[in-house]
């Protein structure tokens, strides 16, 4: 993107010592593994972007203020220039240049710019004006475009740096590794949402609709913000980001019904009913099969690649038959919905669950035909192949006892308790131990705010052993011709369900956790996290995902560029998780895919622990102001659902493992409308299937994005999804025969300009 440079403040105290003692702030990073790319990088002198001590000039300061005028008894003009060159020299004296940029402004400033601009007018005048040779210094406005020229023309011999800087500490106890998971369920909903913004913007683009999705667009921006997205806003700025993303996708259902009209008129010469969007699933809501007999569904895909996937829609009856887009009668699986003790219940969720299987076009979308009546007896439905409660008389089944699970590719084993405990490749016939567990830190609280606390930015456990949370209480096995599933009730407010999906080579971990428990009295701070055990040999190692795009090697217990030093072990070795997570050695690679950005880390061979949820009562003070006490929709607590994607594979197996992390972020977007006339007449006066592309493309190359910027203007940016070094021969650069007015269906484009994006 042609940046030059970046500028920044905030790195690891005991890293920030080094670079300021070996001179080392600024230096060259080497940015891309497989780009070969690098960027000047400058690491401020002072601890924020702020001015030196004492020259603060703004409204709600209280520094002295510069007095030039030799009649009043205040003036100071002469020894403040000499307090500033002294701060100059200083900073000086740990660069590699006399080049010294100073930060004159910082958060919240230049509420008073008149006398920000007055004070800095006298100090600059005066230090030109009396310069000497022993003294000679100058001093001017500047810009960082500037001074990194500045710095280039005297060409100083720089260090080099490739590997980023997580974790940060701003000292021995204040680790900032716990805003990685704050807010579970609005990072979650972030993602969902960047999600829409490209399905909206690949469709309208597809179909030369130029529509305004501004709205969306510009809450999906704002949420990027370093306090929001990260969960360090406070609970009613954060219901704001909320309420705009909710307006977004006001605009988006409009957007896409827009797309449907154009579709249907150009093809058909008819309008459909209007669609809305499915926002309730988590909560197993949909007022369209409550309220409606017959309708359509509409299954989207953002993916530049087909997707078979299975849909769950909640349903109030089972009394229901389903067709697919050419009329086909589909075999459906009805399950009983999974309720535990009113864990995201409310009034309206349905009682059961419907599974479809469906195959969506790239870029695209299939309508299927949902009817209520009495199905075939042929069709099979889901049955409760074993139960086991602990509070029933099934809890006595005999300690041998073991539950298995499968589809085609996978086979999990269940101890008579209802744990995992290993899990087979059935194509292989390799069989291996893995275990799932869920543990909690009680994080550290104090109201003095010179200790540290664990709040929404700093992740502080009181230990470095987590509790292991209760033994499942209750066990039910699903067993389906679509899906298999075991759910697991651990306590009132930590349950699970566990997929095998037909056709699917990972397993599904389906946790719902909350309300997490307050005390009456002297709330205790608690932590949620998962564990994943196998017997895999890591030797410390584990590798975290960069922004969803590079694999960064992490090893416990170390940091690249400084010793480490264990004041928190357990926060100092964990690292963001954007959508995935592995541990592997010569053999075997066990992966994790996340939807929604997390925290977790490697805090022992063999394991992989990501935090799902956090509840703190105390403020960690660093600007929130207050604790990260979530009320949820009760006043209760915040209920969070989310999920997991496992595998375990030989490492030569997993090197398509990244195609996984897209599927889960272009997770199928749903659509539902009333139908008045039969599945047939629907079909042959409705456009029920479509896809942006009529040229499928390889495995390895992903479409990012299709934007129409004008009328007749678009962009579309392509990447391949392998680093250099996951495969020998699928991660070597591919030429492909793209002939995109082909590719793009009933597109007729402009003369085409290639062009690559630098990152």
């Amino acid at each position: 993107m042609d940046f030059e440079a970046v500028f920044f403040s905030r790195l690891h105290f005991l890293e920030k010592e080094i670079r300021v003692h070996n001179s080392s702030l600024e230096f060259i990073w080497n940015t891309s593994d497989d780009l070969k790319k690098n960027i000047f990088t400058s690491i401020f002198y002072g601890d924020s972007y702020g001015p030196p001590p004492g020259f603060c000039f703004d409204g709600e300061c209280l520094d002295e203020p510069i007095m030039d005028n030799n009649y009043l008894e205040e003036y100071n003009v002469d020894q403040r220039a000499e307090e500033f060159i002294a701060f100059a020299k200083e900073q000086a004296s740990h660069q590699r240049t006399n080049h010294v940029m100073f930060l004159m402004g910082g958060d919240f400033q230049y509420t008073s710019a008149n006398r920000w601009y007055t004070n800095l007018d006298k100090l600059i005048k005066f230090i030109s004006k009396n310069q000497t040779l022993s003294t000679k210094v100058n001093i001017f406005y500047s810009t960082p475009t500037c001074y990194l020229l500045a710095v280039k023309e005297c060409n100083p011999k720089l260090p080099t740096r490739s590997d980023d800087f997580f974790p940060y500490a701003s000292s021995n106890h204040s680790f900032w590794t716990g805003f990685y998971t704050s807010r579970p369920t609005f990072k979650g909903f972030v993602r969902q949402s960047s999600a829409l913004l490209q399905l909206v913007k690949k469709l309208q683009t597809s179909v030369l609709l130029f529509r305004n999705y501004s709205i969306l667009q510009n809450a999906v921006a704002l949420a990027q913000h370093h306090d929001a997205i990260t969960g360090t806003a406070r609970e009613n700025v954060t219901r704001d980001y909320e309420l705009r993303l909710s307006r977004g996708w006001d605009e988006a259902q409009k957007i896409i019904n827009d797309i449907s009209k154009k579709l249907n008129v150009k093809l058909k010469g008819m309008l459909p009913e209007q669609q809305v969007i499915c926002r309730d699933l988590n909560t197993t809501q949909c007022n369209a099969t409550k309220f409606y007999q017959n309708i359509t569904l509409t299954a989207y895909n953002s993916n530049s690649h087909p997707m078979s996937t299975v849909l769950r829609i909640p349903i109030y009856s089972r009394s229901v038959v389903v067709q697919s887009s050419d009329n086909k009668l589909l075999n459906i699986q009805i399950n009983k919905a999974f309720y535990n003790d009113g864990q995201l219940r409310k009034p309206l969720s349905a009682p059961y669950e419907l599974l479809i299987p469906t195959n969506i076009p790239a870029i695209g979308f299939t309508t299927l035909f949902i009817t209520s009546k009495k199905a075939d007896k042929k069709l099979e439905y889901a049955r409760s192949r074993l139960a086991y409660r602990s509070s029933s008389r099934m809890h006595k089944i005999k300690a041998s006892n073991t539950i298995t699970m499968t589809n085609e590719y996978i086979a999990l084993t269940f101890d008579s308790s209802g744990e995992l405990i290993s899990i087979l490749n059935r194509k292989n016939g390799k069989l291996a131990k893995l275990r799932q567990e869920f543990f909690l830190y009680r994080g550290m609280g104090f109201t003095n705010a010179k200790n540290q606390s664990s709040g929404a930015y700093i992740f502080r456990p009181n230990g470095t052993q987590p509790e292991r949370i209760a033994n499942i209480a209750q066990i039910d096995y699903i067993e389906g011709l679509l899906i298999n599933e075991t759910r697991q009730v651990i306590t009132p407010w930590i349950s699970q369900v566990i997929r095998l999906y037909s056709g699917k080579n990972f397993v599904e971990f389906e946790w719902t956790i909350g309300p997490i428990p307050k005390e009456f009295k002297n709330s205790v701070t608690k932590e949620i996290v998962t564990r994943y055990i196998t017997e895999i040999n890591s030797a410390g190692i584990f590798y975290t995902d960069s922004n969803g795009r590079q694999m960064i090697k992490r090893t416990r217990n170390q940091y690249p560029s400084f010793p480490f030093v264990d004041t928190e072990q357990v926060a100092g070795n964990y690292y963001p998780i954007n959508d995935r997570i592995f541990i592997r050695d010569s053999e075997n690679q066990l992966t994790i895919f996340t939807d929604r950005s997390q925290g977790g880390s490697s805090l022992n061979d063999g394991e992989i622990e990501i935090m799902l949820h956090r509840r703190s009562f105390y403020d960690d003070n660093f600007g929130v102001g207050e604790a990260l006490d979530e009320p949820g929709d009760t006043g209760k607590g915040l209920v969070v659902r989310g999920r997991h994607w496992l595998m375990l594979n030989n490492v030569q197996d997993s090197t398509l493992y990244r195609t996984f992390a897209t599927e889960l972020y272009h997770s199928p977007l749903i659509t539902t409308a009333e139908r008045k006339i039969a599945p047939e007449d629907y079909s042959r006066t409705f456009v029920c299937e479509y896809s942006a592309l009529e040229q499928s493309l390889p495995e390895v190359i992903n479409i990012i994005s299709m934007d129409l910027v004008a009328p007749q203007r678009m962009v579309i940016r392509f990447e391949h999804i392998l680093q250099s070094n996951d495969d020998v021969n699928l991660s070597k650069p591919i030429e492909v025969d793209l002939n995109v007015r082909e590719c793009l269906t009933d597109l007729r484009l402009f003369p085409l300009e290639n062009s690559i994006l630098q990152q």
